[in-house]
């Protein structure tokens, strides 16, 4: 089964029947009218999709999510799957696995969209319109052409208790050497970083490049983290990018 497939089975799980006038709707519809709220309220246009549990923002990006259930999640958390779709440049989505936490359903829903929205879909969303900072643009040889890029870099999240937070941006320096000849001739690349290192000196880290693990990348941000100076049990650091192929570059 596609993934398409996993969410069109939980569009109609979830709207089986017509459901009466005053019944609570499940967690997944409940989390998806929250979030198409909270996307108005950013001053977007939002309709529902009318075949998947997702839905549409400003006629153009698809956004179609599902809560996973694990027996094995402590209480507290909540895990979502997020599939963010553009059908022409990204038509199979960029794929996102997140996590909220509270102590309501309320909570949790709430504290899982403030992560993907100020994480994930900010980024995504803005590398669709023309501005850009000219002094993260970078340019590479693709094909023997120089192409002109336009990072689109969402907010640094920081876990832990850091005495000195990181400054300007670190996951990007890190990796922008190596990622100049890894960027595809596509209009747009995405780049998904975590690392995690604990007292003990252990590192666990997640580089997600187009979907697709990225070792190189892992690499490079495993041995930054090498270099932090502890100051609690753990710290970690979690980063999206969008990159967008200047238009004057488009073939």
């Amino acid at each position: 089964m596609g993934l398409f497939d996993f969410f069109q089975k939980k569009f109609s799980k979830s709207n089986e029947g017509n459901r009466q006038e005053g019944t609570p709707i499940d967690n997944n519809s409940y989390l998806l009218e929250v979030l198409r709220n909270r996307l108005s309220q950013l001053g977007y246009q939002i309709d529902r999709h009318p075949q998947y549990l997702a839905l549409v923002v400003n006629s153009e990006i698809e956004i179609a999510t599902v809560i996973i259930e694990n027996p094995n999640d402590h209480p507290s958390i909540l895990h979502l799957m997020v599939l963010t779709i553009q059908p022409k440049y990204f038509p199979n989505g960029i794929k996102e696995n997140i996590v909220g936490i509270g102590t309501t359903i309320q909570d949790k829903i709430n504290s899982v969209l403030d992560n993907y929205i100020n994480t994930t879909f900010l980024p995504i969303i803005d590398s669709f319109s023309d501005s850009h900072n000219s002094d993260l643009d970078f340019s590479t040889m693709i094909n023997n052409k120089e192409v002109l890029w336009h990072p689109k870099l969402g907010n640094l999240t920081l876990q832990g208790r850091w005495n000195e937070q990181p400054q300007n941006e670190p996951f990007f320096e890190v990796v922008k050497d190596k990622l100049k000849n890894k960027l595809t001739s596509n209009k747009f690349n995405w780049l998904k970083l975590y690392i995690f290192k604990q007292a003990d000196g252990t590192i666990i880290g997640e580089c997600l490049f187009n979907n697709e693990h990225w070792g190189e990348g892992l690499t490079e941000i495993t041995e930054y983290a090498k270099s932090w100076k502890m100051n609690s049990n753990f710290q970690g650091l979690k980063q999206f990018m969008m990159f967008r192929k200047c238009d004057a570059y488009d073939e």
